[in-house]
């Protein structure tokens, strides 16, 4: 019982509410060109039908009822409404004979959507007007199945309703209403769906008088129509200012990102500027090359050979670099080191640059193969570190060479 007096302390409290909600409704109304003293905004209203009480398919059953409602504008407004609900069923198909009924008293929220969807229809349209209700308050309900003992009490009650009201005079109007009641009306097990009543009425309103009822107001005639001034060459003067300020701030934009792009430049200049120093004097580790790898390199080197005295490579050594080309292009980890070498006939200066000449012209022929150049660096020695005597023709020979060091980066 607690619970059933909470809600109808509920109940009084959203009264309350209308009270306090009637200051800010004249506030508004003072602004609206045509509101006076003599607008009235409450009506009343008796309505009567039927209703079904999911317990048994058999039959429907009688309500009726009232209200006061309070309409603050012609959108919306809120009211207290009492219902007497009948609820006897004969016992069918299992279920037991009940003889039951509710008082239901809840305080309710009106909205007028057709004012909200077209507030600004016809005349003959605005006699026509589409109501959704929702509210809360409190059912006083009795329930005997059977031979059982009667069952009364007092519970919560959620309303939900909507109404097709039509004005068929200044002060008259008539409506049909369709209405859903949840509430817990009954602790019997026997009231399997007790919960729920849905119910259908014929209603007639009466509005109080005055000049007018704000359920009489359209909306489009109770918010004034004021003449709007021609705002054409103040926007035309906003958007002129604004569209240089834009320009303005775009070109600042554009210079700001030519600097990043400039900054960004730079920046790119000296990682790579780092990235050379450091992979310049970063120590180089050698690399001992497998057998077949050796076998590769030792095959190219035997079989290199030049013109006489000249820095071109013969066309018999080339399917042999070849081989040497397609085994760096799988190694680009390798950095590649390649030594000239001469023997001591003729002058020495002429020898060191012969075979600088040379080792340059083997880096060429790989890097023209598909070998990575930036992997490679060609140096000569010219006569200077001899591997045999050159007192003889086998020995010089021997000393004209191109030697291969491979590291690992």
């Amino acid at each position: 019982m607690k619970k059933s007096f909470l809600a109808l302390f509920m109940a009084m409290g959203l009264v309350a509410g209308v009270n306090a909600q009637d200051q800010a409704t004249e506030t508004e109304e003072a602004a609206v060109a045509n509101a006076s003293e003599s607008i009235n905004h409450w009506s009343f209203a008796v309505k009567g039908g039927i209703n079904y009480l999911r317990y048994a398919d058999q039959k429907v059953d009688f309500e009726i009822g009232g209200l006061f409602e309070r309409t603050f504008n012609p959108r919306w407004g809120m009211g207290i409404e009492y219902m007497y609900l009948n609820n006897d069923v004969d016992a069918i198909r299992g279920n037991a004979e009940m003889d039951g009924y509710n008082h239901d008293i809840d305080i309710f929220g009106s909205i007028n959507l057709s004012n909200i969807i077209a507030p600004y229809r016809s005349a003959g349209w605005q006699k026509l007007n589409w109501y959704v209700n929702g509210g809360l308050g409190a059912t006083i309900y009795g329930s005997k199945f059977g031979d059982a003992d009667k069952d009364t009490g007092c519970k919560m009650l959620f309303v939900g309703s909507s109404d097709l009201e039509y004005n068929v005079a200044k002060y008259i109007a008539i409506f049909l209403d369709a209405q859903y009641r949840m509430n817990t009306n009954s602790k019997s097990t026997q009231m399997k769906y007790g919960r729920s009543i849905f119910g259908a009425n014929l209603g007639l309103r009466i509005l109080f008088g005055g000049e007018s009822n704000i359920r009489n107001i359209a909306w489009a005639d109770y918010i004034p129509q004021q003449e709007v001034p021609d705002l054409t060459p103040l926007f035309e003067a906003q958007k002129k200012e604004l569209d240089e300020k834009a320009a303005a701030m775009q070109k600042e934009i554009d210079d700001q990102n030519n600097q990043i792009k400039n900054l960004e430049a730079k920046i790119k200049f000296t990682q790579d500027s780092l990235d050379r120093h450091i992979y310049q004097t970063k120590p180089k580790v050698a690399y001992t090359p497998t057998a077949e790898e050796a076998q590769i390199i030792k095959t190219a080197l035997a079989n290199l050979e030049f013109e006489s005295a000249k820095a071109t490579i013969k066309s018999t050594s080339y399917p042999y670099l070849d081989g040497l080309a397609e085994l760096l292009k799988k190694h680009p980890e390798w950095s590649v080191k390649l030594a000239g070498h001469t023997d001591n006939t003729g002058k020495a200066a002429k020898n060191l640059q012969l075979s600088k000449d040379r080792a340059n012209a083997v880096k060429n022929y790989l890097v023209s193969k598909g070998a990575d150049g930036a992997n490679i660096e060609a140096e000569g020695f010219g006569s200077s570190k001899p591997i045999a005597s050159n007192n003889t023709a086998a020995g010089k020979a021997k000393n004209r060479r191109v030697e291969v060091q491979l590291f690992s980066k």
